[in-house]
């Protein structure tokens, strides 16, 4: 009985927060140079020029410390003697192939490692300052209350707000 209670109660709190519960289609987060888009399965960060590494590397860790289970797989071209490097930064191998004198390695980056996730907030931030925007995607089972979570603990950056709730239609 407390049990179904409590979810009740919390059925309620995601109710307020915006979120019709099992309904989500979407969640967007963030603020002027950030993007977070959250569905049940897959979390989308674009960021733009001029976003600090603390704040990548924040929303990495966050992300990591709410479902540890979440991942990101990147594919990378270098040497052979390279591919060590990345298995040593934390980095999961999954593939690799000889291609143009080099090898295209598939990765999988596990948030369950602290040495992975400070690798990859390193790789996105070097990318950012080559490009002008940064769009990755990471792979977690977030469902309601995870989202709800993940904004409640990202929302003391500067200017970070909910930027768009999609419900499916009734």
């Amino acid at each position: 009985m407390l049990g179904r209670e409590l979810q009740s109660a919390e059925r309620v709190k995601i109710k307020l927060s915006g979120i019709d519960p099992q309904t989500l289609v979407s969640f967007e987060m963030g603020n002027p140079d950030i993007d977070l888009i959250c569905t049940y399965g897959k979390i989308t960060l674009q960021c733009r020029q001029g976003v600090s590494d603390y704040s990548i590397g924040l929303i990495l860790k966050t992300i990591s410390t709410i479902d540890n289970s979440a991942t990101h797989e990147t594919e990378i071209s270098c040497d052979f003697d390279d591919i060590q490097n990345y298995q040593r930064m934390g980095y999961t191998l999954v593939s690799y192939g000889r291609h143009d004198g080099r090898y295209r390695v598939t990765f999988n980056v596990p948030f369950s490692s602290e040495k992975a996730v400070y690798s990859l907030t390193v790789s996105f931030f070097d990318e950012l300052q080559n490009g002008k925007i940064l769009k990755k995607d990471f792979y977690w089972s977030g469902k309601d209350h995870n989202i709800i979570q993940l904004f409640n603990e990202l929302k003391n950056i500067d200017g970070w707000e909910i930027k768009e709730i999609k419900n499916k239609e009734s």
